[in-house]
């Protein structure tokens, strides 16, 4: 017996099937949503926007907290990596994906044993 699967998307709106039909992502405020629109959906959705966007200033708001994010993160030196817990794993025979999150049962493991060697 045969099976056939046909995947096809549709606009969040409309519910119509469409060949145009992408993900976009919408911001306002703090709120960052993602929503499936055709191309017609889309140039709507631009035409009432536009004259927001001509009276606004361009900025790159995303790029400053990104930064500020890293900056700490490379502060922390007690956070074990990724590949930090794949080699404990390995050398202790533990099978664990080569890619991929590390499951949070293992990160424990690994934090307990270090905890315990210190």
């Amino acid at each position: 017996m045969a099976k056939r699967v046909d995947t096809y998307f549709v606009d969040d709106l409309t519910e119509e099937r469409d060949e145009s039909v992408k993900e976009r992502i919408i911001s306002l405020d703090s709120r960052r949503v993602a929503i499936d629109l055709g191309d017609d959906s889309y140039a709507e959705l631009a035409e009432k926007l536009a004259p927001y966007f001509a009276a606004g200033r361009s900025r790159r708001a995303a790029a400053a907290p990104r930064q500020a994010t890293r900056a700490v993160a490379e502060t922390k030196t007690a956070e074990p990596t990724t590949s930090d817990i794949r080699a404990w794993a390995k050398r202790r025979r533990i099978k664990v994906a080569a890619r991929g999150r590390i499951p949070a049962a293992l990160r424990e493991q690994y934090l307990a044993d270090h905890m315990n060697a210190a």
